[in-house]
């Protein structure tokens, strides 16, 4: 969601690291290795619950992450080896809700013995360093009162919807209201399995999405996973490394989209119109487009029968044709479908003037392949216990139990063409009614067009385009955070970058990333009382961002507030697991400050985690090593 950003922070680390490591004399590489032995693993069974302690003989380095299809808990610990007498068949005590599995892995980097964990969905898990031991709690997900009350004001995910356009793949994912609360974060593949992008929903029932759904592109498939009182989404990656992604919120849920550069689209998968812009998302109806595009997508298919040699009489030699039903033909195939949005697909697909009464409402599930919309149509009537009147170009659709009456002429020597100029008259005053101020109409123009010019890299033209919507459109924040980002990242304006953050603040005062955005933009500046106020506010987000949490250790290591810096990095590390920048920062921290212990510990577990480290950090914590040993 914030790549450019985030390389930023990643070439800030980079920089730091290569610094130091330039001023190191090269070492031995050879040092003897460490290894953890495993002396035992005891194991402690009660009602629904286990407990594994894996006792060894010195610190361990250890990762752990998590693998679906089905749930599993992988734990590594680097230089690991078991004792003989231990049974690796007879671990765990039998139970119906975990298996375990051990393996050995020596292809690359230090001896790995992997902890393979099988999970129920019914249970999750805790794991927890005690001195030189390990423990791994597997206890049943929590039924109690306060997971009840969540349950029933939690939203529910109701389906997600592929578009493949042009250059890029979106996925949205429909809810009852926008999705603005969500956590998100990527995972590097290891032994063959691919890289990987995944968001965390809490409290919301996800249990009407598929489980699995493969989509072909640069994304190879999408999994979806219960995790506590929410969903893990995780989005496999088709090709050698992580594809690129936006992640939007949209009234309709969640709006992800990957970039698709470079690889070969179907045509049958382009659409009529131009593919959606990040701004326009905001605005947008992606599910309506969806109808729409799987319509188009089928007329496309009957123009290409066509093609081949279907002539119009064997066309005419079908069911419908002899029924009367003579319409366009539509396909689509969408769960728990708004009524308005499909007789707005209707109305796109037809070209007729569509009234709905005010009354009708409610959803149904859509699944149709090649059939005439007014079939359709009143299947839909038949079903929602609905009426409908056509005349003049013109369908009114009512409840069955009330009455409707077309407008009577003025006057009996009135013609036919006045009544039309009537329908049409009151159509067009309708139709105003719902159009948006002119105003957000030109903003969205101008968001388009601001688009534009950034993916054509004129960040210069795009932020004018940008800051003329947001005159037009004052209220919307997402506007003005996008110029925020844009100055401070790319074209390197921070006092312009503080103040579009503070315009976002005053709209949003829960916007964590423009306060990051103004703490960034501050301290560039030397400002720093508002910078610290601004990182403060910047990870009061539940949970706080990683970005924010990373920015804000790094201001504060800068600033001489080591101890400050660590407890930021210790809650990076609780809420999202230590990556190679938050340990060499830590061990850093501790060098400095004089904690050798700590330092050696923090190079130790960094040097075993199993984490691809570039040759100059080798040497570097190789060198800080032998320093702390001496």
């Amino acid at each position: 969601m914030h790549k450019k950003l985030s390389t930023y922070y990643l070439a800030i680390f980079c920089s730091l690291i290569l610094l130091l490591a330039s001023n190191v004399q090269a070492t031995d590489e050879s040092d003897e290795k460490m290894m953890y032995t495993i002396q035992d693993i005891e194991t402690d069974m009660q009602d629904n619950s286990l407990v594994m302690v894996i006792k060894g003989d010195s610190a361990p380095a250890y990762t752990m992450y998590e693998l679906f299809s089905p749930a599993r808990l992988v734990l590594d610990i680097a230089e690991a080896r078991l004792a003989e007498a231990i049974d690796a068949e007879k671990i765990l005590p039998v139970n119906d809700f975990s298996a375990l599995k051990i393996t050995t892995l020596k292809e690359n980097g230090p001896e790995i013995t992997r902890f393979e964990i099988t999970l129920a969905e019914s249970h999750t898990y805790k794991v927890d360093r005690l001195e030189n031991n390990l423990s791994v709690r597997l206890f049943p997900q929590k039924q109690n009162s306060t997971v009840a009350v969540a349950s029933k004001t939690a939203f529910s995910l109701h389906d997600l919807v592929v578009r493949k356009i042009d250059n890029q793949t979106e996925i949205l994912f429909r809810a009852d209201k926008p999705i603005e609360s969500f956590r998100q974060d990527t995972v590097t593949g290891r032994d063959g399995l691919p890289d990987s992008m995944f968001i965390d929903i809490n409290n919301v029932d996800g249990s009407e999405l598929v489980r699995e759904k493969v989509i072909g592109t640069s994304l190879d498939k999408i999994r979806v996973a219960t995790r506590g009182t929410g969903v893990r989404i995780v989005f496999d990656s088709g090709q050698d490394g992580l594809f690129s992604y936006d992640i939007q919120t949209v009234p309709q849920g969640l709006m992800v989209t990957i970039d698709e550069k470079g690889i070969q689209v179907p045509k049958d998968a382009k659409m009529a119109n131009e593919s959606i812009s990040t701004a326009e998302a905001i605005v947008s109806d992606p599910t309506l487009d969806a109808l729409i595009d799987s319509s188009e997508a089928a007329l496309s298919d009957q123009a290409k029968a066509a093609a081949e040699g279907v002539t119009a009489i064997e066309a005419m030699q079908d069911s419908f044709e002899f029924s009367g039903y003579k319409a366009t033909r539509i396909s689509v195939d969408f769960y728990k479908i708004d009524l308005h949005n499909v007789f707005r697909l209707f109305r796109q697909i037809s070209d007729i003037n569509l009234i709905v009464d005010e009354s009708v409402n409610g959803s149904l599930t859509l699944a149709l392949n090649d059939v005439p919309w007014d079939f359709a149509l009143d299947i839909i009537l038949n079903l929602k216990d609905l009426k409908k009147e056509e005349r003049h170009n013109t369908i009114v659709i009512y409840p069955a139990n009330q009455e409707f009456a077309w407008p009577e002429r003025a006057n009996d020597n009135l013609s036919f063409e006045a009544d039309v100029e009537v329908i049409e008259q009151e159509a067009l005053v309708i139709q105003q009614a719902t159009n948006q101020p002119a105003e957000i109409m030109q903003a969205k123009e101008l968001l388009r067009r601001a688009k534009i010019e950034e993916s054509n890299d004129d960040i210069e033209d795009a932020a004018v385009f940008y800051e003329k919507a947001f005159k037009l459109w004052p209220e919307n924040a997402k506007i003005s955070n996008r110029l925020a980002a844009l100055y401070l990242v790319n074209l390197r304006l921070n006092a312009k970058a503080v103040y579009f953050a503070k315009e976002t603040l005053k709209i949003d005062t829960n916007n964590y990333q423009a306060a990051l955005y103004a703490a960034i933009a501050s301290a560039n500046m030397d400002q720093i009382p508002e910078a610290m106020e601004y990182f403060s506010q910047s990870i009061n987000g539940d949970p706080p961002m990683q970005e924010a949490l990373i920015s804000y250790a790094a201001f504060s290591e800068n600033k001489g507030q080591p101890e400050a810096a660590l407890k930021l990095l210790n809650r990076y590390s609780d809420v999202y697991s230590d990556t190679v920048n938050t340990m060499i920062s830590r061990a850093r921290i501790y060098d400095a400050i004089g904690q050798s212990e700590k330092a050696t510990e923090q190079y130790k577990t960094l040097l075993y985690s199993g984490y691809q480290l570039t040759p100059g950090l080798k040497k570097y914590i190789h060198s800080r090593l032998t320093v702390d040993a001496n």
